[in-house]
């Protein structure tokens, strides 16, 4: 499956995750949904990082088209970072 990220955006991610390997945690599980849009990072510590493309729908077409960045510890969020695509 492929994921729907843009390079920037994951170039952040990637770099939340290699901070977490420093730090002595385990990348223990990786996982891709919703065709693509979703990736899921789970940490030995029990953290999650979460790549999410958010498409707010009304008739059918997007109205405001960005993806967020968030850390999850003890499913609760303790890190967000929202990044809002320009329309074309």
């Amino acid at each position: 499956m492929n994921i729907n990220f843009k390079a920037h955006i994951l170039k952040r991610a990637s770099a939340m995750l290699c901070s977490n390997i420093q730090q002595g945690n385990l990348l223990v599980d990786t996982k891709i949904r919703e065709n693509g849009n979703l990736l899921e990072w789970h940490l030995s510590n029990g953290d999650m990082i979460e790549v999410y493309n958010h498409t707010d729908y009304s008739s059918g077409l997007p109205i405001t088209p960005s993806t967020s960045i968030s850390l999850y510890r003890d499913d609760e969020i303790i890190f967000e970072e929202i990044f809002i695509h320009e329309k074309k």
